[in-house]
C-alpha cells in the first residue's frame, strides 16, 4: 500500500511539473513544445553598403571640357611623374574623349586639346621631352556626363643611348661587331617589368636584330640572329618561356639612320622588341 502511495505520489509530481514546464512555459526540453522557440528564424538583410567614395584624380576634366581641374594633390602627382623620368626619357601625354562628348564641344580634337592643357601644367619640361597624343574611349560615357573625370594619361617614353622607344617599338643598341649589350640598368629594369607583365597577359615578343653595313651581308645577318637571342635568353632567365619569344633577323638591310656617319650606324646596331596581342 505504501509502495501505491508512494509511486502515485511520484506520478502527480511529474504531471505537474510537465504540465508547468511545457503547455505553460513553453520550454520543455521534448516533444512537440521542444520546437517551439520565441528566437525568430526570419534574418534581417544588412544594409546597402554606402556608395563607395569617388575617385579624386589630382587632375580632371568636366564633360565636353579642355580646361583642367586640378587639387591639392596635383603637385606632388606632378613632380612624381618627372623624378621618374630619365634625363633624356619623353613623356607621352595621352588626351581621352567619348565619341558623342566630342560632338558637344567646340574645340576639334577634344583629346588633343585636352593633351595640350595638361602639358602646360608640366612647365619645367621642354617640348623635345614630350609626346602629346589623343584617343577616343572605347566605352559609353556614365557618370563622366555629370561629374568631373579622368581623361589623361601619362607615360614614360625611354630614351637613352641603349633603349629607346620608339612607335610602340622597344629599340635596343649594340656596340660594334657585337652581340653583347651595352651595361644598362634601364634595359635590365624594363626587362625585369616586362616579363613581369607578360605573366599576366597572353602575349608575345617579336625580336629582330639589325646591324650596320661594317661586315658583309651573310655575316651581318648571322649577327643580327645572335643579337636578337641574346634578348631572348636574356628574357628567358629572367622567366618568360622560351615558347612565347620568336626571333628574326633584317642583317643590314633596314637600316633606321645613314651608314655613312658614327652615329647612324650606331643607332643601326640594335634588337627590335615588339610585343605582340
Amino acid at each position: 500500500m505504501k509502495v501505491l502511495l508512494w509511486i502515485a505520489t511520484v506520478f502527480f509530481f511529474l504531471l505537474s511539473w510537465w504540465w508547468y514546464v511545457c503547455p505553460h512555459k513553453k520550454v520543455c526540453p521534448f516533444g512537440s513544445y521542444a520546437m517551439e522557440s520565441n528566437i525568430s528564424s526570419e534574418v534581417t538583410p544588412p544594409e546597402s553598403d554606402p556608395p563607395p567614395e569617388l575617385i579624386v584624380s589630382p587632375l580632371s576634366f568636366d564633360w565636353a571640357s579642355d580646361k583642367p581641374i586640378t587639387n591639392d594633390l596635383f603637385e606632388n602627382y606632378r613632380d612624381s611623374i618627372i623624378l621618374q623620368l630619365g634625363e633624356t626619357d619623353i613623356l607621352e601625354i595621352m588626351g581621352g574623349y567619348f565619341e558623342d562628348e566630342k560632338m558637344n564641344s567646340s574645340v576639334p580634337d577634344l583629346g588633343m586639346a585636352r593633351a595640350q592643357q595638361a602639358r602646360s601644367l608640366f612647365e619645367d619640361l621642354p617640348d623635345r621631352r614630350i609626346d602629346l597624343k589623343s584617343a577616343m574611349f572605347q566605352r559609353e560615357a556614365g557618370s563622366e556626363r555629370n561629374r568631373p573625370f579622368l581623361a589623361t594619361n601619362f607615360r614614360r617614353i625611354i630614351n637613352n643611348e641603349s633603349l629607346k622607344e620608339i612607335e610602340g617599338t622597344m629599340i635596343i643598341n649594340f656596340p660594334h661587331a657585337s652581340d653583347e649589350m651595352l651595361t644598362n640598368v634601364e634595359l635590365n629594369a624594363y626587362l625585369d617589368d616586362l616579363v613581369q607583365r607578360l605573366k599576366t597577359t597572353e602575349e608575345k615578343i617579336h625580336l629582330v636584330g639589325h646591324t650596320d653595313s661594317s661586315a658583309g651581308s651573310n655575316r651581318n645577318l648571322a649577327l643580327g640572329y645572335k643579337r636578337a637571342n641574346a634578348i631572348k635568353n636574356l628574357l628567358i632567365r629572367k622567366g618568360l618561356s622560351a615558347d612565347r619569344i620568336s626571333t628574326d633577323s633584317k642583317g643590314e638591310t633596314a637600316p633606321i639612320a645613314s651608314n655613312t656617319s658614327a652615329e647612324g650606324r650606331r643607332q643601326n646596331r640594335r634588337v627590335e622588341l615588339t610585343i605582340i596581342p
